[in-house]
């Protein structure tokens, strides 16, 4: 796999869409304890150099109290080429773990002002997501049905 730089100022975030959300913050109190997972997906069209990643975020008690967003962000990337390589086999793209890795960085560190921002009128109002590596969050791809 070829590992070429990654220049930020080819990677333009075009569009951020917040397709989902969930907040119940009703019982919300001290001692319920909280699961955090984040997971995502990708999609791509190489003709025209952009990548969709989308980002799955839950934070919730066994009550389902909690908040759950799905948020997708658009980026165009002026040396797409230049980060994947193309499977024989399947001719499917076989991305850089580090490019996406990278996205997904940019994407969950927008996510959690995105989500700060949303909870300020509810009982989550002091609520900060944790950082998260990209690469943890590499691992935790959601497979398409």
């Amino acid at each position: 796999m070829k590992t070429s730089a990654i220049i930020p100022e080819r990677i333009k975030l075009n569009h951020i869409e917040v397709v989902s959300t969930y907040i119940n913050d009703d019982t919300i109190n001290k001692n319920l304890n909280f699961e955090f997972n984040v997971a995502h997906n990708t999609k791509h069209n190489l003709d025209d150099e952009r990548i969709k990643i989308e980002l799955f975020i839950n934070l919730l008690s066994t009550k389902e109290i909690g908040i759950k967003y799905h948020i997708d962000f658009y980026f165009q990337i002026e040396d797409l080429k230049d980060h994947y390589e193309l499977d024989q086999d399947k001719n499917i793209p076989i991305f850089s773990g580090q490019f996406i890795a990278t996205l997904l960085g940019i994407s969950f560190s927008t996510a959690r002002g995105i989500i700060y921002q949303q909870l300020q009128e509810t009982n989550f109002c002091k609520l900060i997501l944790p950082v998260v590596s990209p690469s943890k969050i590499l691992d935790l791809r959601i497979k398409n049905s």
